[in-house]
């Protein structure tokens, strides 16, 4: 009956009145002047600082984005590192960070016992295998008797997950668990297992970083579980979640309509009314989410569009070189699908 009260004097309320009450997190950054971003701050391609000490990768560039959308100024904000999934969303509960891009995997188990909201999948990952590149393994399927080393480091269910494929296959393994990053690559230069497991984008990270001679090395072609990595926020604050959701969804969008950094101004100046409208030429776009009409256009101008992003961080443009698969648009066979901004 408490409830039941509590919803019919909430729909008395004015409209404003509401959007107020679930406004705290845009609100409070908007007031600070700057976001707080929490990332891993560790692996390249998704968050890790420069040779100047920027930090830089997809993780990092997404909360650039949103700061680029919210206060107008993608530089507005602090970089605030979490050492393990769970870091981060006690962070977020605290109040310490106002967004967690952490390449953390979104699970049931993390959105049903936390305090934290999922808002899109920013990188479609799974679980695969670095092994030699002498030829003598070319296929997950010839991994059986092999001992496969990994890190359970952050949370990581690398070996429910091999077990899971391993029965699936009629494979079995030998298993050589790590405490973390480093003793995983050291134990494989050493000989010590004879494949390394962990999400693929992680492990490409490995081979272009930790190895001198990163032909040396190869990604089998398998992926065998899936591992959707995204953004979160606090839970229950609605508000915020769709400015952190739409932002997302603005980065695969602009990739879509092919809205870059490099073509904006032509963009601008041309008459295609889905431009026109996503880039607040027409007005519309903010106010539904409390923001201003440009925040598309301040996103690409300042940070680019997806496919921009990817490029640099994981993609031709990085040292990573990791090609997009299902990590495409849509229209090119991947799983990159936004929702209308309209």
């Amino acid at each position: 009956m408490r409830h039941t009260l509590m919803a019919a004097a909430l729909a008395l309320l004015p409209l404003a009145t509401v959007a107020t009450a679930q406004a705290g997190t845009l609100e409070d950054v908007r007031a600070r002047g700057s976001l707080n971003c929490g990332v891993f701050g560790k692996l390249p391609g998704f968050s890790a600082p420069d040779a100047s000490g920027a930090m830089r990768g997809l993780d990092a560039d997404y909360c650039r984005a949103v700061a680029a959308a919210v206060l107008g100024d993608a530089t507005k904000l602090r970089f605030v590192a979490q050492a393990t999934p769970n870091d981060g969303m006690a962070a977020l509960g605290t109040g310490a960070i106002d967004i967690l891009a952490r390449n953390v995997t979104l699970t049931l188990s993390r959105d049903g016992a936390q305090p934290v909201t999922p808002v899109g999948i920013l990188f479609h990952d799974g679980q695969g295998f670095l092994v030699p590149a002498d030829g003598k393994v070319t296929t997950a399927q010839q991994l059986g008797g092999k001992r496969i080393c990994f890190t359970e480091a952050g949370g990581i269910s690398a070996s429910a997950e091999l077990q899971s494929y391993g029965a699936r296959q009629g494979l079995a393994f030998t298993e050589v668990k790590l405490p973390d990053a480093a003793a995983l690559v050291a134990a494989f230069k050493a000989g010590q297992c004879d494949a390394m497991a962990g999400d693929i984008s992680a492990l490409a990270a490995r081979r272009a970083t930790d190895f001198a001679q990163p032909e040396s090395v190869m990604l089998l072609p398998e992926a065998i579980s899936r591992e959707p990595l995204g953004p979160l926020v606090r839970q229950g604050d609605e508000a915020w979640r769709q400015v952190a959701f739409w932002v997302l969804q603005a980065l695969v969008e602009t990739e879509e309509r092919e809205i870059t950094s490099a073509t904006l101004t032509a963009s601008l100046q041309g008459s295609d009314p889905v431009a026109r409208r996503l880039l607040g030429l027409t007005p519309g776009i903010g106010e539904p989410i409390g923001l201003a009409d440009d925040w598309v256009l301040q996103v690409v101008r300042q940070v680019g569009n997806y496919g921009e992003i990817y490029s640099r961080s994981l993609g031709a443009a990085s040292a990573i070189g990791l090609d997009r698969g299902i990590n495409a648009l849509w229209l090119q066979g991947g799983l990159l699908y936004p929702l209308p901004l309209r």
